[in-house]
């Protein structure tokens, strides 16, 4: 009885090390960085995320992706979760890496969702900083295309490298 009882445990203990592992591994790779010198790498050219929180509940988070020379499509959708709250915003810049501002933009959906899509031309190679500022009791989808983007080409929305 005693032998079945130890095994057991191993079995058990086995299990839960590979469940924290996989969890680990997998909160990672969707990982939100909230540290300006160590932005969470875009790894596809979708951003998802659910903010929960009040009006005045900011959340900053920051992300970084390489771009080359020719046009950027920043696509946000920022949709309230409770249709008779206050909604919410969602404020994006775009950084250099010495964190000089290229682009900045904010928009708000209250009741209904809400899409802003912004054309940017890109001159050089470079890597982008992406700061996003969050509030409200929303869920928000940032997607990256178009030429400037190619880490992302040959993958389908939300597919990672």
């Amino acid at each position: 009885m005693k032998k079945i009882s130890t095994r057991l445990r191993e079995i058990v203990l086995t299990g839960a090390i590979s469940l924290l592992a996989i969890a680990t591994f997998a909160s990672d790779s969707f990982a939100q960085s909230t540290d300006p010198d160590s932005p969470s790498p875009i790894t596809n050219n979708i951003i998802e995320a659910t903010n929960a929180g009040g009006i005045n509940d900011e959340k900053t988070y920051y992300y970084r992706f390489n771009v080359t020379k020719g046009t950027l499509i920043f696509t946000a959708d920022l949709t309230p979760k409770n249709k008779s709250d206050a909604g919410g915003f969602l404020a994006w810049t775009m950084l250099d890496a010495k964190f000089q501002k290229l682009t900045a933009d904010i928009f708000s959906a209250h009741a209904s969702p809400e899409r802003q899509v912004k054309e940017l031309p890109i001159t050089i190679k470079r890597q982008i900083i992406l700061k996003i500022v969050v509030s409200g009791n929303t869920d928000y989808k940032i997607r990256l295309s178009g030429s400037a983007v190619s880490e992302f080409k040959g993958l389908k929305n939300g597919e990672r490298q």
